[in-house]
């Protein structure tokens, strides 16, 4: 393993993460125009109507993008409680049947409100206060 490549797993797994390309907002922008036009709106108002709704996306995909790197970072830290915690009682057989229940830690609960969040948005179109918008 690379002396800087991040790891987790108290430092056993390197972390890699393989995030999308972002969208091509221009293409984005153009496609939308393209549409408006198609139905009827003049060329001036659509590309106006276009730009707008391209930069109301662009602000939920940015904090979508955010709160699920946000996620995966406490989820990370979830697993480092973990593992700590089993590293921490090296007595205990935690591959047996009978080992105890590991404790969640707090960094659970907050990786899945986080994930909730994002999933009332994605799902049920629930977004934060400053993303709500009528033509997105």
């Amino acid at each position: 393993m690379a002396e800087d490549e991040e790891t987790w797993g108290l430092g056993r797994w390197p972390k890699k993460r393989r995030r999308p390309p972002p969208p091509d907002w221009a293409e984005f922008t153009a496609r939308l125009k393209e549409d408006l036009v198609g139905m009827g709106i003049p060329e001036a108002e659509a590309q106006a109507q276009a730009e707008l709704k391209c930069e109301r996306t662009r602000l939920r995909h940015d904090w979508f993008s955010e709160r699920m790197e946000a996620f995966l970072a406490m989820q990370d830290r979830a697993g480092e409680a973990y593992l700590q915690y089993m590293d921490a009682r090296p007595e205990i057989d935690w591959e047996s049947e009978d080992a105890p229940e590991v404790p969640e830690p707090p960094e659970e609960a907050l990786a899945q409100a986080i994930y909730a969040d994002v999933m009332a948005a994605v799902n049920e179109d629930r977004w934060p206060r400053h993303l709500h918008f009528r033509d997105v």
